[in-house]
């Protein structure tokens, strides 16, 4: 049975938690600080790095070949990598040692990732649904969701922002290259959908096993860790509020790991 799951509702039921005003206020400073927006772009960049590998946790090659779209999601996902840490090293260099990050052992990218998938993880376990493939699928739906709907914001924010016009032009490009990109994707509600089709015909038993898992997941399944990446990535941003105790705390991060 097929899961119905309206992504451009959700989408339209969590954009109020980005009105929070503390959220608000960290979009705003992130948007007219250099430090900071060289920061956000670098996060992005190892956020875009963490989703192109993620298909590793399925741990199963037949699945993957049947994930519809996956291999075109993992180019471009390898773009967005590449692009957002361009970007950040063209109009910061000042943040870049020999094309190295100054902070790169501060940033938040992956934190951020690994706290939602752990959160995701206990969840799916608890209620006895958990697979590694639907593991994958949540997480990633999730993260998209997360993406959607913070990169639309910052690029909002860059097109007020104080920062010279380049600046603001090419970060915000950057990020709508990245969001139209994202909308012409699969849906991993499709992709859902797909395999609860596929054919078992040629496949080994963990394979079908895998594809037995998903039958169980519910909608809830997937609402509930892009709640989490919404509302984490909000409590996130929130910290732009408090620019001076941020910057030191990325600094001092960097230096403790140094």
């Amino acid at each position: 049975m097929n899961l119905d799951l309206d992504e451009a509702a959700l989408l339209r039921e969590l954009t109020p938690a980005l009105d929070a005003p503390r959220f608000r206020q960290g979009i705003t400073t992130l948007s007219n600080d250099p430090f900071f927006v060289a920061y956000f772009l670098v996060s992005v960049s190892q956020g875009e790095a963490l989703g192109e590998k993620a298909v590793a946790l399925i741990g199963q090659e037949e699945i993957a070949r049947l994930l519809e779209g996956l291999e075109r999601q993992q180019r471009e996902e390898c773009s967005h990598k590449e692009r957002t840490l361009d970007v950040a090293l063209e109009l910061f260099p000042e943040s870049f040692d020999g094309g190295r990050y100054r902070y790169g052992d501060a940033l938040g990218g992956q934190p951020y990732y690994l706290s939602v998938l752990e959160a995701n993880r206990r969840r799916l376990k608890d209620l006895g649904r958990y697979s590694r493939l639907a593991l994958y699928l949540t997480t990633t739906f999730g993260y998209e969701i997360m993406v959607m709907l913070l990169y639309r914001a910052v690029a909002d924010a860059m097109e007020r922002s104080q920062l010279a016009g380049p600046v603001r032009e090419k970060v915000g490009a950057v990020l709508r290259s990245i969001l139209e990109e994202e909308a012409t994707h699969l849906g991993v509600i499709d992709q859902h959908n797909a395999l609860l089709a596929a054919s078992r015909q040629g496949l080994s038993a963990e394979a079908g096993t895998l594809l037995d898992s998903l039958a169980c997941l519910e909608a809830a399944d997937y609402r509930q860790p892009a709640q989490d990446s919404v509302a984490q990535v909000v409590r996130t941003m929130e910290d732009y509020a408090e620019p001076v105790r941020h910057r030191a705390a990325i600094e001092a991060g960097a230096v403790a790991r140094e």
